[in-house]
């Protein structure tokens, strides 16, 4: 805390001098090697540093400088204490590009810390003023050394691409093969094509009155088939093709079982896909000439057999994405569409929204058939049990007839017997 910082606090009621009086801190600096300039003379009212008398009661060491900005000073302390590792350790590693040595977390770390062309201009003027290094703090003089490393900000690039080599490339093969086989599976499926078949003829049915037989439709029309509502507004005109369907042509129920895929490719961009493999071919091309800089040595190897066991792997996963984006530009095609602004996860996304509405409406249609079987039951029960208790109003009416004539023939006897 500052003079300013400490009124009114615990601090200003303290009287440090006295412990130095109490205190051997010859010893303490001896045992801690903190290299402090100067020494606490008994009898003075104030502390002298350096020989020189300061007015402070504070025993103080001569002010650290800095050439960094306050928060930057700050995240390279941080950094720092996270890096856990001498600056000569740090700096022998990023010689050697070995990732067993400085891990692919703190090669990140550090390529935030590498000292901005501002930072090396600064320490620059510093050692060619000759002012002393000693006065800096330990992150300007770990920043210091950084600076004096050659193509730094391109070993770290290097470091860090060899370390995410594999994973970029399982991340990104996926999603190429769902590209490619959502693409081959969606134009060879057989059933899918009579599906738009049968979706055209009833297009065509329904505005044969005002316009010509369309030829075909856009895919997206797929989407407005519920929007079309019969009379009664019960049913759309997809409930009435998904029942068509299932009533003459139950084969093409399971249309979705010929789609692969259809699912991950929409959630694939593919745009961003070739920004990927786009930016692993820049990272090879910057290993490629860190190793022609290199002509000898055990660095020289390392990149040597990165590039041996990589450039493969790259130039599959190029040709496996150059594959995927003809077979999804005759796919898109092939349905009519344009290939030249084409989404490929919004145009799967469309074939995975309408299978859904597809199921969807299958199983509304099948639930409504079968309320109406189990209200068409309970009302045929109703009808039987209003004939059943009809007959027994009857029957039993007939038991009293029979009754009152049994009576009637008794009274006559009697009558006729008198």
């Amino acid at each position: 805390l500052k003079p300013n910082q400490v009124r009114g606090t615990i601090f200003n009621e303290l009287d440090d001098e006295k412990i130095f009086k109490q205190i051997d801190f010859n010893e303490f600096e001896e045992r801690f090697k903190i290299g402090i300039g100067g020494a606490l003379r008994n009898g003075s009212n104030g502390t002298e540093v350096d020989g020189s008398l300061q007015s402070s009661k504070r025993f103080k060491r001569p002010d650290n400088v800095s050439l960094l900005e306050h928060t930057r000073l700050r995240n390279i302390a941080i950094s720092r204490r996270k890096l856990g590792m001498p600056i000569d350790d740090v700096i022998a590693a990023i010689h050697s590009l070995d990732l067993k040595k400085l891990s692919l977390e703190n090669v990140e770390l550090l390529q935030k810390m590498v000292p901005t062309d501002a930072e090396v201009k600064s320490y620059k003027e510093y050692i060619i003023e000759r002012k002393d290094q000693q006065l800096l703090t330990e992150e300007d003089k770990f920043m210091l050394q950084l600076s004096r490393v050659e193509r730094i900000s391109s070993k770290l690039a290097i470091m860090n691409y060899m370390g995410n080599f594999v994973d970029s490339v399982h991340l990104i093969s996926p999603q190429v093969q769902s590209i490619a086989g959502a693409s081959t599976s969606l134009k060879q499926s057989r059933k899918f094509k009579a599906v738009l078949e049968i979706v055209l003829a009833f297009g065509n049915y329904l505005n044969s009155n005002k316009r010509g037989p369309a030829y075909g439709f856009k895919l997206q029309s797929l989407d407005t088939l519920i929007d079309t509502k019969s009379t009664d507004k019960r049913s759309s005109l997809l409930h009435y093709i998904v029942a068509t369907i299932r009533a003459k042509f139950p084969e093409l129920l399971n249309f979705e079982s010929e789609l692969y895929g259809t699912d991950k490719a929409a959630s694939v961009a593919l745009e961003n896909v070739v920004a990927d493999v786009q930016e692993l071919e820049k990272g090879m091309d910057l290993v490629r000439k860190e190793a022609e800089l290199r002509v000898k040595g055990a660095q020289t190897h390392i990149l040597r057999d990165f590039l041996n066991n990589s450039e493969d792997k790259l130039k599959k996963i190029k040709s496996d994405l150059r594959h995927a984006q003809e077979a999804f530009k005759e796919c898109v095609e092939y349905f009519g569409d344009s290939s030249r602004n084409a989404d490929a996860a919004a145009f799967f996304a469309l074939i995975v929204r309408f299978t859904r509405a597809f199921k969807q409406h299958d199983q509304e249609n099948e639930q409504r058939l079968r309320l109406e079987k189990a209200a068409a039951l309970a009302a045929s029960k109703k009808e039987n049990d209003q004939v059943l208790m009809r007959n027994k109003v009857n029957q039993k009416k007939q038991q009293q007839i029979h009754c009152l004539l049994d009576f009637a023939n008794q009274q006559q006897k009697q009558l006729a017997q008198s």
